[in-house]
Parts: C-alpha cells; structure tokens; sequence
C-alpha cells in the first residue's frame, strides 16, 4: 500500500497538467476571435459549398455575425445576420406569405458566414460623428484596423439607404454581371431609422500580405470593395444599448448603403487576427 507521501507527488503532476491543458486550450480558443463558414466566393458564385448542404448552424452558440442566411429551406437564402442567439433575415422565399419580409429563427443554413465567437470581447468602441456617412466610416476603420474589424452596435441615421437580395442564389448564376436579377427590387429609404447593425470591413489595397486560407476565403471575390454590413431596421430607439435586439422592435434586414449618414451611434469594434472555419456551431441532421 503506497504511503499518504507518496501520492502527493502524483496529484501534483495531476494539477499541473490539468491546468496546462486549460491552459492552452483557452489561449487557442481566445486566439481565434472570427469564424467563417463557407465563404463569400460560393455567395458570389450562387452555389452551396457540398460540406453545409444539410448542416444546420445554431445561432445561440454565436456571439454575432452576418452573411447569407436559409431559414426553413434553401429557397429562402437571402441576407441576413445573427444576433440575441437569432438568426434574423429577410426571406427570398417566393412560396412564403412573408415574401421579402423579415423571419427569425435560432437554427438556420448558410453557404457563407462570418461571426465572432461566444466569449471574444471588444477591442475598443467608436462614437460616430454626427454627420458622418457609412462610405466614411468604412474609411476610417480600413486605415485603423488593416487587417480587418467587424463591428456590431446600434446606430440613428438620416437618412437610411439599404438593399437587399430578391432572389436566392443557389442556381450558379453568379451575382457578377446579374444584378438585375437578383436586386429587382428598388434601393430603400428611410429619412429616419435607427438601426442595429453587423459588418466587417476590410482595406482591398493590402492585398494577401499577411492572409491566411482562412482570411482569403473571407475576403476573395468581394463585389463590395470595403466590406459588407447589414442593418436590421428597428421601429424605435433600443431601451438598452447593451443588449441585443428584440424581435418586436424589429422591422426588416437590409443590407447598408455607402450613402446613409450618421446623426448618432456607438460600435463595438472587434479587429480580425485570426479567422478559423469553426465547427462549434454547426448541427448536422
């Protein structure tokens, strides 16, 4: 029989390794603060990467993120962004009675997405100029964050300018050279709207200096040279500017023109170091 003694310099190394293990574990998990699933290249293209064909995303596991969302099946696919553990997206469903309309959902599908992770905290906050327009907000993040930013938050504009696709794009019509087609509907405007929105913003000039896979799968064939973010269009002012939207405040998803003008607003900003194609979210049937 061993001796009290002798045991204790096995629970020891016990200890150490398992705080090790944490340990690193946590510094991987904290190390990536962007995942992609899919990518903007098969948006682009209008097909459906093969590995997400039957693998459901469950927006609960995200933080917050934007891209091309499915709900209910693929005809739907149209834009929209995850937010309060909901994917929120204006439907392209021509057999839906909500047509064009805003639907939620914690599950969805997605030939390409971008969140940041449960966990990943903000770098920094920005408080917008009054004034200012969102081509200029993409200006000044692009010259501050080179690598990349993905910004989330609550903002007023005067006025609101967003589209948003009509059609889905699964049949490998490409969104190049077809825009009448997928954009049949007119840009909208609001001469007031508060909004809470999802981007990530990019500088094209650097090119793959410092890209991963990763980051070029995220970046690659953008037809929208400074990013991409999406408003979801609120019917008034959020009683809580920490807190996530809410389905009943919620009026419809639209996609942000370079052209809308800022009265007010405050982003949390989120710069992009290292992009992973997480699985943690996924839900394969």
């Amino acid at each position: 029989m061993w001796k009290n003694t002798d045991v204790y310099p096995l629970l020891l190394l016990a200890v150490f390794s398992a705080v090790v293990f944490v340990m690193v574990h946590a510094g991987q998990n904290r190390a990536i603060d962007t995942c992609v699933n899919g990518d903007i290249a098969a948006r682009n293209q209008a097909i459906i990467p093969a590995p997400l064909v039957d693998t459901y995303l469950d927006a609960r596991r995200m933080q917050f993120g934007l891209g091309s969302i499915a709900i209910g099946d693929w005809q739907s696919l149209g834009d929209g962004m995850v937010a309060g553990g909901q994917a929120w997206l204006r439907t392209t469903s021509h057999a839906s009675p909500k047509y064009y309309a805003l639907v939620a959902n914690r599950y969805f599908q997605t030939q390409f997405l971008v969140y940041v992770p449960t966990g990943v905290r903000p770098a920094d906050t920005l408080q917008i100029e009054p004034g200012t327009s969102v081509a200029q907000l993409w200006q000044i993040l692009s010259e501050r964050f080179p690598e990349g930013v993905i910004l989330e938050g609550y903002a007023h504009l005067r006025p609101l300018h967003t589209i948003a696709i009509a059609q889905p794009a699964i049949d490998g019509k490409a969104l190049g050279g077809n825009t009448p087609y997928y954009y049949t509907q007119p840009m909208e405007s609001q001469q007031d709207a508060w909004i809470y929105a999802v981007g990530y913003l990019h500088d094209p000039r650097l090119g793959s200096r410092r890209q991963t896979a990763e980051t070029r799968l995220l970046f690659s064939a953008s037809p929208l040279a400074d990013g991409l973010t999406y408003a979801l269009i609120l019917r008034r002012p959020p009683l809580d500017s920490a807190k996530p939207p809410t389905l009943d405040n919620s009026v419809n998803v639209g996609q942000l023109m370079g052209t809308s003008e800022f009265i007010e607003g405050q982003f949390r900003l989120y710069p992009i170091h290292r992009i992973a194609g997480c699985v943690d979210a996924q839900v394969h049937q």
